[in-house]
């Protein structure tokens, strides 16, 4: 025991154990990150000025990084703490710094794909933080790595790689250096996003659709060594807001919604009362509240203090929207939605047993456009029937299973009707998995027994 108890002293002090600590990763927005270990310390990555759309909350911090000279990078001002600064800007050669006890590497490099001649120096920042490497690019503008550049970022975990283009790399290029850099996570950054950045930038889904295998993430995730995945993955996080909008049937957080959807709003809404909508068409206003998307009153299923249900319009197009709460014409909550064309999240199933060879009905939201059309908030007809352009995929115990009906139930906004048939020789069992892939989003997951 004695001697086990001396290999956990040397383990700690080396810091191997430190390799499980939890770190929570926050994106505020443009190439801001705040990284902080649980119980240890913070990291703050190139903070930016307000004026960028993206207000830095209160923080305090032990380290600041700066990439580069611009004030959507450089805003040490917006925060507190007696942090040391582990600046990029004046660096010209490899350099190694300790800040907060932990090693950083400085490599120096440019803005633009000319040497700096347009925009100057960019230096990328690596790091190791409670085991885990991270490497931030910052404005990385260049062609290709240089081989000092890519001796510094092999065996990173915690890639953050711009894809907004115009000013950096843009998303091809990015999707080029996380296949050359092979990271466990690669997490996009500087892009348009419906809160901020510079109209230049290419915004959602465009930022992003060249990365692969893409993974969506809320505004704020918590790692450790232990969770990272074995191989790459490219996270699309939100930005932080006051409020976090989910599919209403799988409130999966970061997931995106789809047009037509039923949505949930998440957040604090001062001055909110509790109300549900008593009839059809939905209304756009509940009490003295209001949610709008873009500029457009939505409708409203509930509203309360704490969670507001509503319909995305049915014409809302890919990408990300603006989301404001109103209360007695005050806005009392801001945020974004992302839209997809299609993205699922199951309710429930119709029946809890079914026989093989039978359909089985499945109730869900996310199937984006239907044909015919129905107008936001009222309940869809049963004549004519709208159905979705076309059909997901429907797995029972992994299995791919035939799909008969998938369009909008009858007598409910919003609300999507898929049925498929129980193959003849499914195999049974009380607790049969059932899920949804629809526009490469994967649904929650519901439990049918088969006889």
């Amino acid at each position: 025991m004695a001697r086990t108890a001396r290999v956990v002293l040397l383990l700690a002090a080396a810091g191997v154990l430190a390799e499980a600590q939890n770190i929570r990763i926050t994106w505020i927005g443009q190439s801001c990150f705040v990284i902080q270990t649980e119980g240890g310390p913070t990291v703050v990555t190139d903070p930016p000025a307000a004026s960028t759309g993206y207000p830095l909350p209160a923080l305090t911090a032990d380290v600041v990084t700066i990439s580069h000279n611009h004030t959507d990078h450089n805003y040490t001002a917006g925060v507190g703490g007696q942090f040391t600064v582990v600046d990029g800007r004046a660096v010209t050669a490899r350099t190694q710094m300790t800040a907060a006890q932990m090693p950083f590497l400085l490599l120096p490099g440019w803005h633009d794909n000319q040497k700096g001649a347009q925009r100057g120096q960019n230096t990328m920042v690596r790091w190791t933080q409670s085991g885990i490497v991270f490497a931030h690019m910052g404005d990385f503008g260049e062609d290709q790595l240089s081989d000092e550049q890519l001796a510094g970022l092999r065996d990173v975990d915690v890639l953050f790689v711009p894809s907004g283009g115009f000013y950096t790399v843009d998303a091809e290029r990015a999707a080029a250096l996380v296949k050359q850099l092979k990271p466990r996570v690669a997490i996009a950054m500087h892009f348009r996003t419906a809160l901020g950045g510079p109209a230049q930038l290419a915004a959602f889904p465009d930022a992003v659709r060249p990365l692969e295998p893409l993974v969506y993430k809320p505004a704020r995730v918590t790692v450790n060594r232990t969770t990272l995945p074995a191989s790459t993955q490219v996270w699309v996080m939100e930005a932080a807001a006051d409020v976090a909008a989910v599919n209403a049937a799988s409130s999966a957080a970061g997931v995106p919604v789809a047009p037509g959807s039923l949505t949930s709003l998440y957040g604090a809404f001062a001055g909110a009362s509790t109300v549900s909508a008593s009839a059809w068409p939905l209304p756009r206003a509940l009490g003295d509240t209001e949610v709008l998307v873009g500029a457009k009153a939505v409708p409203l299923i509930m509203v309360s203090p704490s969670q507001i249900n509503f319909q995305l319009p049915a014409a809302q197009q890919a990408g990300q929207a603006v989301v404001e709460v109103r209360v007695k014409g005050e806005r009392v909550a801001r945020g974004s939605v992302t839209v997809l064309e299609g993205a699922p999240g199951l309710f429930a199933l119709g029946r809890k047993r079914v026989r093989r060879g039978e359909a089985l009905e499945i109730y869900a939201t996310g199937a984006g456009r239907v044909t015919p059309p129905v107008e936001d908030g009222a309940a869809a007809p049963a004549q004519p029937l709208s159905f979705t352009a076309a059909a997901p995929a429907v797995y029972l115990d992994g299995r791919l299973i035939p799909v008969t009906f998938s369009g909008l139930a009858p007598g409910m906004a919003g609300l999507w009707q898929v049925n498929a048939a129980i193959p003849a020789d499914a195999s049974p069992g009380p607790d049969v998995s059932v899920l949804i892939i629809h526009g490469g989003i994967v649904s929650n997951q519901l439990s049918v027994a088969v006889e």
